[in-house]
């Protein structure tokens, strides 16, 4: 499943993304990956048909899990090449991480939804109530300050 089924799946979504012309060749390859697992003499043959549909529909969504989060890493990438030029040879991790987070959790595309929320599936709980539940605040004092 992980070495041709999965694979097959991604190279037919990737050959939406092309031309007629282009994308041709990226199903035929697709087609030769998952054509030997459901021949007679196949490994995945020797499945029931509800099994080997259960497997199709798995295979499918798993392509579709890669292909959005490699997207995301991609936009990413591109995101931090252009925002991040004039950085170049400067070392600030904490910074970079800081962007990565407001870039995930922060900027919303036009139709409302953050990186994170395209990635996870579901919108992430507050990074403002994450920070105040693994922050521990100082006591309030015991005494009212002293005036001088």
């Amino acid at each position: 499943m992980h070495a041709k089924l999965i694979p097959s799946y991604y190279l037919d979504r990737v050959a939406q993304t092309r031309s007629v012309s282009d994308g041709d060749p990226l199903r035929e390859l697709a087609e030769r990956l998952r054509a030997p697992l459901f021949e007679p003499d196949g490994v995945l043959n020797a499945l029931s048909p509800e099994a080997q549909h259960h497997l199709h529909d798995e295979a499918q969504r798993l392509a579709t899990v890669f292909q959005r989060s490699s997207s995301n890493v991609e936009g990413r990438n591109g995101y931090l090449s252009l925002r991040s030029h004039q950085l170049r040879g400067l070392d600030l991790p904490r910074k970079r991480a800081c962007f990565t987070a407001m870039h995930n959790f922060f900027l919303t595309r036009p139709d409302g939804t953050t990186a994170a929320e395209r990635f996870f599936g579901q919108k992430p709980r507050s990074m403002f109530a994450a920070i105040l539940e693994s922050v521990e605040l100082a006591p309030a004092p015991l005494s009212p300050p002293r005036k001088a």
